[in-house]
């Protein structure tokens, strides 16, 4: 290549890389002027804010000796179970269940402090938590760090039992089998579930999410921390429960937690949801509610 031609290919090269750069240029400067549109346009949209227009106050409501509201779950028919879901959810089955008290939000650090306080009681213990350890004291979150023995005696005390796992899935998901409290979808700001979108890494205060109650007015059934129910748990157990009032397994390994945690996916907090634990385990995504039979 003569020197005629190394120069026509220099200046070739340079003129492409200009090209090349203007085009970069124009590029970044179309989605800059996109991006101020739409920045325009979403500040003069008017934000809306959905309401939930749901009547609670249809179900009647009772103080528990702790003093903690209950809400009234009437008598009748439900849809327990989930034909799409794992295989200890099948089959699917319509369940009857006497009336039942639930509380209305999960046991707070408050009211747990209060039993301990008044039977000498040993205080929660989580092994390992990945925040602050000062969050679990709080008086507003959830107890945590109790075993389903713990949840026992608190409930005893305070002349209540813990649900059946029947009951806690009625309460959750009302008469028609809800995949959520709310409804059939995950929505925003209905529960405190894996990561912080909703507005918290770890543990919330008990009913931070209104818009997540279930159809009973019954808080935090989703997410924020799981809870202990009576139950034993065998993974067939659904394949042979009665279907007036059922129990539960007899003399079994594990016990029954139920609603997912602040540390769960939106599968794992779905009301159909099974899991089971040794009945002495503590940690930080496990709490508990407390529940009521109606005197005949």
């Amino acid at each position: 290549m003569n020197n005629k031609q190394l120069v026509i290919a220099v200046i070739a090269c340079f003129a492409i890389a200009i090209a090349f750069f203007l085009v970069i240029v124009w590029e970044i400067n179309k989605s800059i002027k996109f991006d101020r549109k739409v920045r325009k346009d979403q500040a003069g949209q008017k934000q809306i804010t959905i309401e939930d227009n749901r009547d609670f106050s249809i179900y009647e409501t009772f103080v528990g000796d702790d003093g903690r509201e209950m809400v009234l779950v009437p008598e009748g028919v439900f849809s327990r179970g989930s034909r799409e879901g794992d295989f200890d959810e099948k089959p699917p089955q319509e369940t009857y269940l006497d009336a039942f008290y639930v509380d209305k939000y999960e046991v707070s650090v408050e009211a747990y402090n209060k039993f301990r306080k008044a039977a000498n009681y040993v205080e929660g213990s989580v092994p390992f938590f990945e925040g602050e350890h000062e969050l679990l004291k709080h008086p507003d979150v959830p107890q945590v760090g109790v075993s389903w023995y713990d949840a026992v005696n608190y409930c005893t005390w305070a002349g209540k039992r813990l649900l059946t796992e029947a009951e806690w899935e009625k309460a959750a998901r009302g008469t028609h089998g809800l995949i959520y409290p709310w409804g059939n979808e995950m929505l925003p700001r209905r529960a405190n579930i894996n990561g912080t979108a909703d507005g918290y890494q770890y543990l919330s205060p008990v009913g931070s999410f209104p818009m997540g109650r279930s159809v009973y007015g019954v808080y935090d059934m989703a997410g924020n921390v799981a809870e202990w129910v009576e139950d034993w748990y065998d993974q067939f157990y659904y394949q042979t429960a009665p279907m007036m009032n059922p129990t539960g397994a007899e003399n079994k390994k594990n016990r029954v937690f139920r609603g997912g945690s602040w540390d769960s996916t939106k599968v794992d907090v779905r009301g159909a949801k099974r899991n089971a634990a040794s009945p002495g385990r503590k940690d930080s995504v496990v709490g508990f509610r407390c529940g009521k039979s109606v005197d005949k």
